[in-house]
């Protein structure tokens, strides 16, 4: 089968980036007859690829958001009836406005845009993502939860959607020694639920608070809030996240709403005990081996944080559950899961 992949956020560091760059690297470590073809801008950064793929880049210009969005509209669907392709997959939510005279497979990677208040897109961006995912012929997303939402904010039937999860990173061999400081991930994202973490460690003593992200104030954002022991880190490399996940006593991540829940497996992987939500997809990616509560159970926040600081036994079997856990997540698995739903849906069209 011919396969075309528009990856329009390939190289940078958001989401998007990541799930396109680990993707076409595991596409490409499988062992099958599928070959692929890359539309993506001429700035975008590609890893090595074997000789399968074939990269077609065109000109987009960044920083513009309408002229990107003019760049999904138009230049990868007439490559891909050039070529021509036996499918063509968006590897973010977008879509050609004509079809390339082949199916067409969306990544909506969660509904946080119409789940959660503020993150709405202004029209008429907001309208052409609607009709992207409406127009598919097969959407992939995350997780169960988030196709749940899917069906349910956008009318979009289930057995359009199929779920691949995401990979974890590689499990450290052994645990690093831990620090008396506890991690979260996010910033002051409101979604995130800092504020429930800051009001659950004010009377926990001998400990930091560790905040990794933006801590603006904007819709999204929470103002920064002083506290003693809260340490605001901002924004950090992928190689001072490792080694403040490995140290760390436990994460902290009570977000009220995840598509996914990506730093779940980035703590398990580093062997840190982790402390999430029972909310949107985090039961799904902890697996039983986090301790859960409900973003609002301040007091049971705190208790927990208490109780894997001071209880070596549940910090050590926690990690070891975890572990478990984080290999049971792989980029492999997401490109098999992948090509599985390219081969149904070929069957299907044809």
């Amino acid at each position: 089968m011919r396969i075309g992949l528009v990856a329009r956020f390939l190289g940078l560091p958001i989401g998007l980036g990541t799930y396109a760059v680990n993707l076409l690297q595991a596409l490409d470590r499988r062992e099958d007859e599928h070959e692929y073809f890359v539309y993506t801008p001429t700035w975008n950064e590609l890893p090595p690829l074997g000789p399968r793929f074939h990269v077609r880049r065109s000109y987009a210009p960044r920083g513009s958001r309408a002229a990107l969005t003019l760049w999904d509209q138009t230049l990868p669907a007439v490559a891909a009836a050039r070529e021509p392709v036996d499918l063509v997959h968006y590897l973010h939510p977008a879509g050609p406005p004509f079809s390339p005279g082949c199916p067409v497979v969306v990544n909506l990677l969660d509904a946080i845009r119409w789940v959660v208040p503020g993150y709405r897109l202004p029209y008429p961006y907001d309208w052409l993502e609607r009709r992207a995912v409406r127009r598919a012929d097969l959407l992939l997303t995350l997780s169960e939860s988030a196709r749940t939402d899917i069906e349910r904010v956008l009318g979009i039937p289930r057995a359009k959607i199929r779920v691949t999860y995401l990979g974890g990173p590689p499990l450290d061999p052994e645990p690093s020694s831990k620090q008396p400081y506890f991690l979260f991930v996010g910033g002051t994202e409101k979604r995130k639920n800092l504020g429930a973490v800051l009001e659950a460690f004010e009377s926990i003593e001998g400990f930091e608070l560790r905040v990794v992200g933006a801590n603006e104030t904007s819709p999204v954002h929470d103002g920064r809030r002083e506290q003693s022991g809260v340490r605001w880190l901002g924004h950090v490399s992928e190689e001072e996240l490792v080694e403040l996940y490995r140290h760390a006593t436990a994460l902290v991540f009570p977000s009220n709403y995840e598509g996914f829940g990506l730093p779940i497996l980035e703590a398990m992987a580093r062997r840190t005990p982790v402390i999430a939500s029972t909310s949107s997809s985090l039961p799904e990616v902890a697996r039983g081996a986090a301790i859960l509560l409900d973003p609002g159970d301040v007091e049971g926040l705190r208790d927990a944080m208490r109780r894997v600081a001071s209880e070596p036994g549940l910090s050590a079997e926690m990690v070891e559950r975890g572990a478990e856990v984080v290999g049971s997540f792989s980029w492999d698995e997401t490109a098999r899961a992948t090509v599985a739903a390219y081969e149904e849906l070929r069957e299907r069209a044809s």
